[in-house]
């Protein structure tokens, strides 16, 4: 199968998996919300936050070193396999160590055998995540896709079966939980292709990984930090009213990205990765990503942009009538973000995790002063300085991030990132002027839907050619071999 077959499967399942996932996670949502209490979602809201940072040291980043180094030897791919395992044991050891901690600081006992019950999930991913990522590193998104999606739907079974049962907020870690551990069942039964790792563990055989793998933690420690600034200066010197108007809005446009990019950037990684000594392919390869995730996420967020009344409305109805304006601002702001989220896949594939790092720490003597001064007029002023700083910051990513590793020009990056948001307001600004012809906040969004949708695609047909061509390949056509 021909390294252009291999990728258009790997986006085919990629985004069927995607969409599926993200429609379970729709379901379990609206029928746990009718048995379960608010205060068991905030219960766990707390429990992520923990899992959540404790997930960035689950592997000390030894998976994506797999992924990118192109000749792992049975010993090493051993080692690693092992020390992953460890890793992850010690690191479900030291959660359950501070939980008694984490209580206190939440002011919240009920935590403690919440937190140890989530944290036994590190060493059921740890035991099948190695699987997953070498069928990924060799493009088979296939099985992947399909365990995934099939370990959701048990996992969705099993928290609505335990939460019919009565066992409130802890349905919602048994769901978590079943999931993990289905997957990681599946993946030795259907992905592992035979493989069993070496009962070996050698510093020798994995040291050459440690340097990467580390450098891949400590930035996305230092990344996580910059994402979430915003939320810990909010909770300082904003209400907690104006820090709910601002988070939930926020929290929307993420999860857009967290569903549309990894369609894409998750098999980028391991293509760059393939063909990592060829720039003139890696730089391809990396603009059409760039195009590619720009071209989805634009008429998403410039229609949410235009109609963030309407969506407010439905979305949050009545109350949340502030988060309107931020809503407008933070889907700008999530537009251009976007375009700059690939970056990690030519970073992790041409293995300079090291970048990336230097570039988040010099954002550390930038973003936390200008989100600072930006909470002084309140959430809109903390929503602006997030956008202007997006903006003033695409060039100097462009030349510290970009240009090095693939040689593209700053033009050529320019029109495969900004190009789809153009086309996106010109599709979308007469759709919105004949749709303020209606009262109905679902009506005008339709009309808008059923206007503007035509009018992108036959936009970017004249001006955005290569994609729609790659489109109607993707869904169409067996592509030709490279």
């Amino acid at each position: 199968m021909s390294l252009r077959k291999r990728t258009f499967s790997a986006v085919r399942w990629t985004t069927a998996g995607s969409i599926s996932k993200a429609l379970l996670q729709l379901i379990q949502l609206a029928i746990l919300a009718r048995i379960l209490s608010p205060s068991d979602y905030g219960l766990m809201a707390l429990v992520l936050i923990v899992m959540g940072f404790a997930a960035l040291f689950s592997d000390f980043g030894l998976n994506s070193a797999f992924v990118q180094r192109r000749n792992v030897t049975e010993e090493q791919r051993s080692s690693l396999y092992w020390l992953n395992v460890s890793i992850s044991f010690g690191l479900m050891l030291f959660v359950i160590a501070i939980s008694p901690i984490l209580a206190w600081f939440f002011d919240n006992s009920e935590l403690i055998p919440l937190v140890i019950l989530s944290s036994t999930s590190f060493v059921f991913a740890a035991l099948g995540i190695q699987v997953r990522m070498a069928a990924e590193k060799a493009l088979r998104f296939r099985p992947v896709m399909i365990v995934e999606v099939i370990a959701s739907i048990i996992g969705l079974l099993s928290a609505v079966i335990a939460a019919l049962y009565g066992l409130g907020v802890y349905s919602l870690v048994v769901g978590m939980l079943v999931s993990t551990i289905a997957t990681t069942i599946m993946l030795w039964i259907y992905v592992s292709s035979g493989w069993r790792p070496m009962l070996r563990m050698k510093l020798d055989d994995v040291k050459s990984f440690l340097g990467f793998g580390g450098a891949l933690v400590a930035n996305n420690i230092v990344n996580h930090f910059n994402l979430t600034i915003d939320l810990l200066l909010g909770g300082r010197m904003l209400a907690a009213t104006q820090l709910g108007l601002y988070s939930v809005p926020k929290e929307l446009v993420l999860r857009i990205q967290s569903v549309v990019n990894p369609i894409i950037t998750r098999f980028a990684f391991p293509l760059i990765s393939e063909v990592q000594n060829d720039v003139k392919r890696v730089r391809l390869i990396y603009l059409q990503t760039v195009n590619m995730t720009a071209s989805i996420n634009a008429p998403i967020y410039i229609g949410i942009a235009f109609f963030a009344p309407e969506f407010v409305s439905i979305l949050l109805g009545d109350g949340w009538e502030g988060s309107i304006q931020l809503l407008q601002i933070l889907a700008v702001w999530g537009a251009l973000r976007s375009t700059g989220n690939p970056v990690g896949s030519l970073l992790l594939g041409m293995g300079r995790a090291d970048l990336s790092l230097k570039w988040n720490l010099s954002l550390l003597f930038i973003v936390p002063p200008v989100i600072l001064y930006g909470s002084k007029f309140g959430a809109v002023g903390m929503a602006w300085a997030l956008l202007l700083m997006t903006i003033i910051l695409f060039i100097p990513g462009w030349y510290v991030l970009v240009r090095p590793l693939c040689h593209a020009k700053l033009l050529e990056y320019s029109i495969a990132a900004l190009r789809p948001f153009a086309i996106s307001v010109i599709a979308v600004f007469p759709a919105y002027l004949y749709a303020n012809n209606f009262h109905n906040e679902i009506v005008k969004i339709l009309i808008g839907l059923i206007i503007a949708a035509p009018l992108y695609m036959a936009l970017s047909y004249l001006a955005n050619k290569r994609w729609i061509d790659a489109m109607r390949e993707l869904v169409f056509k067996k592509p030709s071999t490279i």
